[in-house]
């Protein structure tokens, strides 16, 4: 009988024991890092990360109408069920998380809010083909951000009736973080006329915007596709002796000048690569120096695709 109530006992703690460890909340998960996704709402692209770690998930949805960004803080994980339950304290909620074909380079993802703690713990693990609170969905790892811009306007003025001829206008500064236009000094890149500048370096004309930033830029041959890592040793900085990274002038940096008609175009298979004023790293190209791509619509108005990395230190597009 001693023998009977030892060995059951011992089971009981070995049953305990694996229970505990499974289901342990100090258990580390599998691989850390930022995972994305990107879709679109109403025809606008939007952009969902998982940035995971130890003891924290950070969610960020950013790009559409309801951008916001909060930390789920764990409080339970169980490697055996990819189950994650952590509080998020903005709003006094839990949520429950489940991966699977969970690697360094992805992770799918389902997500749910839950009353409590305990109801995260006993929540069914949903089906493949479940689609309440949007469903499974892939993330993947180091996910750059692809974007196009239709007709941004860099007007420049030329007289050349004085000695030497004079060239106006504003700089118009970009941001590929933002994908937008922008006022401050968080600009990536800037135009005017055929001209292009990176936020770094030196200033090579008085009426130049002030470089704050880190930025360089050089231009690869290829298609955009084909260019999927930034070269880190081919980076030039704009400078005050050695000119723009950037080439001004037909057939030497992005466009060629046509004297008979007076057409700006486009070189094919030329991809500018910028780092910009924060150190990450994004590719262009210039499709369109007219409005619409229409040349009797007017000039100087660029449209381009471009892809921006937005984890630092990563070169991979």
């Amino acid at each position: 009988m001693k023998t009977i109530k030892l060995l059951t006992a011992l089971s009981l703690f070995i049953a305990f024991a694996s229970c505990s460890k499974s289901d342990s909340p100090t258990e580390a998960i599998l691989e850390e890092g930022t995972f994305s996704r990107t879709f679109e709402v109403q025809g606008i692209l939007q952009r969902a990360s998982y940035t995971i770690d130890q003891d924290k998930i950070s969610y960020t949805l950013s790009g559409g109408f309801a951008a916001t960004n909060y930390d789920i803080i764990k409080k339970y994980y169980s490697e055996k069920e990819q189950r994650w339950v952590g509080y998020r304290e903005s709003n006094s909620a839990y949520y429950v998380l489940f991966f699977k074909s969970y690697s360094d380079s992805q992770v799918t993802v389902y997500k749910k809010q839950v009353a409590s703690l305990k109801e995260g713990k006993e929540t069914a693990i949903p089906s493949a083909d479940d689609t309440e609170n949007y469903g499974w969905n892939l993330y993947k790892k180091g996910l750059a951000i692809s974007g196009k811009y239709k007709n941004l306007q860099a007007t420049q003025t030329s007289d050349y009736t004085t000695n030497p001829p004079s060239i106006t206008g504003d700089y118009i500064k970009f941001s590929f973080e933002k994908g937008a236009i922008t006022e401050g000094d968080d600009w990536d890149i800037a135009f005017r006329g055929t001209t292009l500048l990176i936020n770094g370096g030196k200033a090579t004309a008085d009426d130049q915007p002030t470089r704050s930033g880190k930025g360089a830029a050089y231009i690869a041959t290829g298609t955009l596709a084909d260019i999927k890592k930034a070269d880190t040793g081919m980076f030039k900085q704009d400078d005050d002796q050695d000119g723009l990274a950037i080439t001004t002038g037909s057939g030497n940096g992005w466009y060629n000048y046509n004297p008979s008609n007076h057409m700006i175009s486009p070189i094919a298979g030329k991809i500018i690569v910028v780092k910009t004023a924060e150190g990450n790293y994004a590719k262009m190209e210039i499709l369109s120096y007219y409005k619409n791509g229409n040349s009797s619509e007017g000039s100087q108005y660029y449209t381009f695709n471009y892809v921006y990395q937005p984890i630092s230190g990563e070169v991979s597009f």
